[in-house]
């Protein structure tokens, strides 16, 4: 088995990821458990650094998959 520190997610769908983003969301909230809306948050902020958009934006281009 290959060990790796980075896992990319260049291969997974838009359609899939903000499926992610909402499972975290769901869970944190449903769980209390703030790790899981912390990740969604942090995966978020990154996604609109690297793209240099806002979120509405992010989520407008998820949802049009």
């Amino acid at each position: 088995m290959e060990n790796f520190d980075y896992i990319s997610i260049e291969n997974i769908s838009k359609k899939d990821f903000l499926m992610i983003l909402q499972a975290l969301e769901y869970t944190g909230e449903h769980t209390n458990i703030q790790e899981f809306v912390l990740l969604k948050d942090d995966l978020i902020q990154q996604l609109t650094d690297l793209s240099e958009i806002s979120v509405e934006e992010l989520f407008s281009s998820m949802q049009d998959s």
